[in-house]
């Protein structure tokens, strides 16, 4: 079920600017669609494979990547470069101390690291924030469900990825590529929120080399839609209806 937006004012995106104790919100109007996401995704440049791991970065609690992710598709409307991604985290988190350490202040500590290895461990998460956001788009498409909402702070703060409503019962919803390093920052994730119920969905899909897209980073398609859709049916026998 599709809901229609309300009138933008002249600049032709803005919805609503609120105020209210002490936050500031800005809704703006979007048109994304998965086409227009894939022909970017297929001129990306991608260079996140085989990077050199740091034991220190890879156990740090970094800000996370999906923030500047988001804050680039809120600010410029388009996907961003994997360059343009790395700019955006290291202006908003980060001092630079010279030309291979940079220093992220928290809990009252400087914390000094690589920038390499910082760089390297968004760069491995960069095509899985993409694939989330298309995934996104494509259940909004597909029309299949009653409502298709994501929440950075549900995903950072509860694990939850994605909220669908179908058949008039919610899920939280989490998909991933069915590899090695999807299931194990799957562990990780998940270890670190309450244990999931039968409304939480984890699901790790399969390829196939036909459904890569032209370029680097693979994308889900309709298929995928299908097969989460088969899971929710299996759930929506288990749970009574809101």
């Amino acid at each position: 079920m599709t809901l229609s937006l309300p009138e933008t004012f002249a600049d032709g995106t803005t919805i609503d600017i609120g105020l209210e104790k002490g936050s500031i919100t800005y809704v703006r109007k979007v048109n994304w669609t998965s086409a227009l996401i894939e022909q970017q995704v297929a001129s990306l440049a991608y260079s996140g494979e085989n990077l050199l791991k740091d034991a220190e970065v890879e156990k740090a609690k970094l800000p996370p990547f999906a923030l500047a992710f988001y804050k680039f598709l809120f600010f410029k409307g388009q996907i961003p470069t994997e360059q343009e991604l790395w700019t955006q985290y290291l202006i908003a988190h980060f001092g630079v101390l010279d030309e291979t350490r940079i220093q992220f202040f928290r809990k009252g500590t400087w914390r000094v690291y690589k920038a390499e290895a910082v760089k390297a461990r968004l760069l491995r998460s960069f095509p899985s924030l993409i694939r989330d956001f298309h995934f996104f788009v494509l259940c909004q498409e597909s029309g299949r469900f009653q409502e298709v909402k994501y929440s950075l702070r549900d995903d950072y703060f509860n694990g939850v990825d994605l909220t669908l409503m179908y058949q008039n019962k919610t899920f939280r919803v989490a998909v991933m590529l069915n590899s090695e390093r999807a299931r194990q920052f799957k562990e990780q994730k998940y270890s670190r929120h309450a244990e999931t119920d039968e409304q939480q969905v984890i699901l790790l899909f399969d390829l196939p080399r036909i459904e890569q897209n032209k370029g680097k980073i693979k994308l889900f398609s309709s298929q995928h839609i299908q097969q989460l859709i088969t899971e929710l049916e299996k759930r929506t026998h288990e749970l009574p209806r809101i």
